[in-house]
């Protein structure tokens, strides 16, 4: 033992726990503790708020892509209806004209029998020339209908495809985000927790 001490060392503050911080200093590392804590958990709730906002803006996206993508089939469909009734048209043209071709063929013939003067076979068969044009040009904007019509399928195809494509990129943010929630329901390989 050291006899050399004086009174006024023995009555000075007890000596620091074997942790070495004095009481003052442990309140104070709990307090930055709980402090940093606090900041954490209002990171957390500002990334959620964050990931809700994203979220309700896609789904608002999604909606808006639905909406276009359904007034877009009304306007295909449309546009089908048209083409029906137009080919039924170029049909209904097309047996007028045989019937016509195949009427003035018997005129033509009961007039030579009968005497009378009827149209030469060069003027009929400029008039059937005529004629054959007309039906070629229906022909034509028949096909270009067609191809207008495969367009429109294309189209809507492509469509229906990003709407697949967005779904699943919403369901993978949805899982992420639940992911992010919870690190234990994290899947790998599309396998739920449950099934390893």
């Amino acid at each position: 033992m050291d006899t050399d001490r004086t009174d006024t060392e023995s009555s000075a503050a007890p000596p620091a726990p074997a942790t070495g911080l004095r009481p003052e200093d442990r309140e104070h590392r709990v307090d930055a503790r709980e402090v940093a804590a606090d900041e954490r958990e209002q990171l957390a709730d500002t990334r959620e708020s964050a990931a809700d906002e994203r979220e309700r803006l896609a789904d608002a996206r999604e909606d808006a892509a639905d909406v276009r993508e359904e007034a877009a089939d009304v306007r295909e469909e449309a546009a089908d209806v048209r083409e029906r009734l137009a080919d039924a048209r170029e049909s209904a043209a097309d047996e007028r004209e045989h019937s016509l071709d195949a009427r003035e063929d018997l005129v033509d013939q009961r007039g030579r029998l009968a005497g009378e003067k009827v149209p030469s076979r060069r003027r009929r068969s400029v008039e059937a020339i005529g004629r054959e044009r007309a039906l070629l040009a229906a022909g034509q904007a028949r096909l270009d209908r067609n191809e207008a019509a495969l367009s429109r399928a294309e189209a809507r195809d492509m469509r229906e495809q990003r709407s697949v494509e967005q779904e699943i990129a919403a369901s993978v943010r949805r899982l992420q985000r639940l992911s992010d929630d919870d690190p234990s329901r994290e899947v790998a390989d599309g396998e739920s927790p449950e099934a390893r």
